[in-house]
């Protein structure tokens, strides 16, 4: 009876399995229907699919008469940007550069300067460091023709980025302080406190521990006080790796102590096994080879799986001077390994061919594995708990998700009211928001003054708009003066969300004030006044925010 059930289990694991991956595939079924026909309705059939899944932040809908190459344009970009999200980086760049010439006429500038960016990013982690240089200095000359500070820091951070991949820290500081100083100008302290870490870890490729320690602490600081625990836990890794270089290692652990399980709980995988690293440099350094290898494998799990060549070499050198005592074959295969990554990994020419041959490695000793497997008893009873384990795992994922959710929503909720209770008023036009302003403000006031203006014109326009039901992004960064890539940038700069999730709080925050101001308005009369066009949408939108339906907030008002 067990085998038959775990059979039955076995069966059903690739339906789930399907079933969990199926969202991909029907994205990229509908983006083979336009490269197929490359008309309207298969366009819009595309950004159907992105909608379903939330990748953009609006529905984006073509009319009949659209010329053909916009709708190639569009749709090739954001499949550029939807194989990036899924780190299919071959079909990303494919898509990029189908892309890029259309992007290049007048009137495009804005979607160039992001594919641009975006062909830098995939370049980098192809492992082609020059060709990402390369695009991203094209971006960085089209955001300093443009004059917005913000852009102009992002890209020079790019910069940075890129030069540090390619071993030269010494460029990498120049930009880095260019970055700051553009980023200081603009008055974003999410930017900051970000420049702070990447300028931590350029001092300590160049040695320069003290000062890397200093921009990581500051970068931490700035973190706090922003209140993004996420983003804490990676400036305690930077911290760490500064602190394991000067020797003070009781202090490198402490560090690591509070990163590495805030990274697992924010899923920055990335960050995660860089601090798996240094946790595993550690306790090798202790004796503590055991707990070495633990770390150093999951850090070797998260790079092979990323095809992050550089950093998997880290992961291989560790393993191997953890195991060379007590398991000196295996040892010497991941030396052999480490040693073909070290000498290539940063050469143009084999490391494509590198990251290939890691994926067919995997993905072959993965199929001799489960051949061996499938011959023996054993193969069912680990398919039967590995589904029942993956079972798990999404109940819990979902009930993480939704709590994560619900507090994040409370928080912007928390943040608009607070904005709307301000005393000061918009006295300033839109397009101010885009100049440098004052580095000065009080102490008490953690919002540059810009920001504050922006978001509490923001809630104005999009509260004004509600009623009529156009309160769309695109409508939105319309009456905002701004272009729609140009309002994301901007919001999600000021506040870490999208346009879509940060209209919703307002118009949940809306919906709650008049469910207690309002004792004689009908549960569909609010809805209607929110933006929602009938209450069950409305309904299970607040229900999400607020944990309760809008009945039952009324009754607890």
């Amino acid at each position: 009876m067990w085998i038959s059930n775990t059979y039955r289990l076995m069966i059903l694991l690739p339906v789930l399995i399907m079933s969990i991956g199926g969202w991909s595939q029907s994205v990229e079924t509908a983006l083979e229907a336009f490269d197929r026909q490359s008309d309207v309705t298969t366009a819009n059939r595309f950004f159907e699919e992105l909608d379903k899944h939330d990748f953009t932040d609006n529905l984006i809908v073509f009319n009949a008469d659209k010329a053909k190459d916009s709708l190639c344009l569009q749709v090739w970009y954001w499949a550029a940007e939807w194989f990036y999200d899924c780190q299919q980086y071959e079909q990303a760049e494919a898509y990029g550069l189908k892309a890029k010439p259309l992007s290049e006429v007048r009137g495009q500038e804005q979607i160039h300067g992001d594919l641009l960016s975006l062909l830098a990013l995939i370049y980098v982690r192809e492992g082609h460091f020059e060709k990402a240089a390369q695009y991203a200095k094209e971006c960085n000359a089209l955001d300093l023709k443009a004059g917005n500070p913000d852009n102009i820091a992002s890209s020079f951070n790019t910069l940075a980025g890129i030069y540090m991949s390619m071993r030269q820290p010494e460029e990498a500081e120049k930009y880095i302080h260019k970055a700051i100083d553009y980023a200081q100008k603009a008055g974003n302290p999410q930017r900051l406190a970000v420049l702070h870490g990447m300028a931590s870890e350029v001092y300590h490729k160049l040695n320069q521990e003290e000062r890397s320690l200093d921009y990581a602490t500051k970068a931490y600081e700035m973190e706090k006080q922003l209140g993004r625990k996420d983003k804490m836990v990676v400036r305690q890794a930077q911290r760490a790796a500064a602190l394991i270089s000067l020797k003070r290692h009781a202090e490198a652990k402490e560090a690591l102590a509070e990163a590495i399980p805030g990274l697992r709980e924010s899923q920055n995988f990335h960050s995660l096994g860089i601090a798996c690293n240094q946790m595993g440099q550690l306790m090798h350094q202790e004796q503590n080879d055991s707990a070495a290898v633990r770390y150093f494998d999951e850090a070797l799990n998260i790079f092979t799986s990323q095809h992050d060549l550089f950093n998997e070499a880290h992961s291989r050198k560790g393993l191997y001077e953890a195991l060379r005592h007590t398991d000196p074959e295996q040892a010497m295969a991941h030396n052999d390994r480490y040693n073909e990554l070290r000498d290539s990994i940063y050469d143009k020419d084999t490391g494509e061919l590198l990251s290939k041959y890691a994926a067919e490695y995997g993905y072959g000793e993965l199929q001799a594995e489960n051949a061996n497997m499938r011959s023996t008893y054993h193969l069912y009873i680990i398919i039967g708990i590995a589904v029942v384990v993956l079972l798990l795992a999404l109940l819990a994922y979902g009930a993480w998700r939704s709590r994560r959710d619900r507090q994040r929503i409370q928080e912007l909720i928390h943040e608009i009211s607070m904005l709307r209770e301000s005393p000061e008023k918009v006295t300033e036009p839109v397009e101010a928001h885009a100049k440098p302003v004052s580095e000065e403000k009080s102490e008490e006031d953690e919002t540059p003054e810009a920001d504050r203006q922006f978001l509490l014109h923001l809630i104005e326009v999009v509260n004004a708009s509600l009623p009529t039901g156009h309160y769309g992004v695109e409508e939105t960064a319309s009456r905002m003066n701004m272009s729609v890539q140009t309002f994301r940038r901007r919001l999600l700069a000021v506040t870490g969300e999208s346009p879509k999730a940060f209209i919703s709080a307002i118009q949940m925050e809306l919906a709650a004030k008049l469910l207690k101001d309002n004792p004689d308005m009908t549960i569909s009369q609010i809805a209607n006044r929110c933006g929602y066009d009938e209450a069950t949408s409305f309904g299970r939108t607040f229900r999400k925010a607020y944990g309760i339906s809008p009945s039952q907030y009324r009754e607890k008002a």
